[in-house]
């Protein structure tokens, strides 16, 4: 590698390597300054205007935070407006500096796998330490959930999605890459682990999008290359290992049986559900919830369809529709939406939503089914999907997640290709 790609891969590995540390608060934003510095200095001013010129995707998602900006101008809450647009920094200027690279794909693929690598370690330090205060306290809350990644400092969301790209990047790299050929049976066992820790941590939403990638895979890849074998040993392999996690660690079960409770009535105040104890229908839990709570968000944006109700005002008007419905459970616990796209559409309106979704999503989309890219179509779809169900956008880790990932897929060389052998060229 070049000494500029080196210091670049170094960068960008520490900054995602903040995102497990967050009890150190000045790591974060010092990382980000260096590596937005870095890639302003890196390269000619033409150079970056004339690929700015050659990605509309840029364009919109700069549209899209000029229009946070607007919308938190002319937002009534001052003080929350600003708060929100903080959270949301990442988007514009991760746009702006990170946007304006072109890299190699093999550079490209080396930061995934680092990324990964750093996923996989982090999540064993954070698993080890809640082993250790199961052991300790004999209470079995330590093994599930947020409990898991308890160390790390995130929630249990944010680390399942982390945890599900790693794994298909590994998978990726294994199968279709075509490199890092001696590091192969460190990444499988790396997968092997990451797929405990995924139900572990008992994210409904990526549990599904795992499993089903893990099925697709076994059928589309294996068995549509005549790989029977390896095929039915595979899936042999994910159900006996299915059955071995769900029977040391039951509780995580309670998660799904929440999708069977999911009638609910707004003047409800009994306490929300908890995977370690008994689950009754008289309970919220994640599922009712999110099915009360999205037509209430619907029903602000139909109220302000174009520009919405500003992202300044966002958490009052929703507080102020909870009031109407005698919702006092979300109110009392300070509940958003858990919709990151509904969210966007009743705070910012149809303009904000079409600026983020086409930018953000649709575009980068289309750019990779051009190029074959089929690393970043998975990655996208799955940061796409984890959307639905979570409003990640109010947090800023879930901001720079999203934003850095997506953008380093996108700086690639975008160049279609059949095979990724060249990246040898790198190692």
């Amino acid at each position: 590698m070049k000494k500029k790609e080196q210091i670049f891969l170094f960068l960008s590995l520490l900054f995602y390597s903040t995102f497990f540390i967050s009890s150190i608060k000045p790591a974060t934003p010092f990382a980000l300054t260096i590596l937005s510095v870095f890639c302003l200095a890196w390269g000619p001013f033409s150079a970056k205007l004339r690929l700015v010129k050659q990605r509309p995707f840029l364009l919109l998602m700069v549209g899209f935070a000029l229009w946070l900006l607007v919308s938190a101008f002319t937002s009534a809450n001052q003080h929350s407006a600003g708060r929100v647009l903080e959270l949301r920094l990442p988007l514009l200027l991760l746009p702006l500096t990170l946007g304006t690279l072109e890299i190699r794909r093999a550079l490209r693929n080396r930061i995934l796998v680092g990324a990964a690598v750093i996923t996989l370690i982090a999540c064993l330090v954070s698993l080890s330490f809640a082993v250790y205060q199961y052991n300790k306290t004999g209470l079995n809350f330590w093994l599930y959930n947020d409990s898991v990644s308890y160390l790390i400092g995130q929630q249990s969301i944010y680390t399942s999605l982390l945890v599900n790209m790693s794994i298909f990047i590994f998978a990726w790299i294994i199968f279709y890459s075509g490199s890092f050929k001696k590091y192969h049976g460190w990444m499988a066992f790396g997968i092997a682990v990451l797929l405990v820790i995924s139900y572990m941590l008992a994210s409904r939403n990526m549990m599904f999008v795992l499993y089903a990638g893990l099925f697709i895979f076994c059928f589309v890849y294996l068995f549509g290359r005549k790989k029977y074998l390896e095929g039915f040993t595979l899936l042999l392999a994910i159900g006996i290992g299915g059955f071995l996690i769900v029977k040391f660690f039951p509780n995580t079960i309670n998660r799904f049986q929440e999708l069977r409770l999911t009638s609910f009535d707004y003047k409800n105040t009994n306490r929300e559900s908890h995977y370690n104890d008994s689950l009754t229908a008289d309970q919220w839990n994640g599922a009712n919830f999110r099915l009360a709570a999205w037509p209430l968000g619907w029903k602000l944006f139909k109220e302000h369809s174009l520009t919405g109700v500003g992202i300044g005002d966002k958490r009052d008007e929703l507080m102020a529709v909870y009031r109407e419905k005698e919702f006092r459970f979300a109110i009392e616990t300070n509940k958003n939406v858990h919709n990151n796209y509904l969210d966007i559409l009743y705070s910012t309106g149809l303009i904000g939503f079409l600026l983020f979704f086409t930018g953000w999503i649709l575009l980068p989309l289309i750019r990779f089914i051009k190029a074959r890219d089929g690393i970043s179509i998975v990655l996208t779809l799955v940061a796409a999907i984890a959307m639905f169900t979570e409003n990640y956008f109010d947090r800023t880790l879930g901001s720079m997640i999203f934003s850095f990932l997506l953008l380093i897929l996108l700086v690639a060389d975008n160049t279609r290709v059949r095979h990724e052998t060249s990246e040898v060229e790198l190692q």
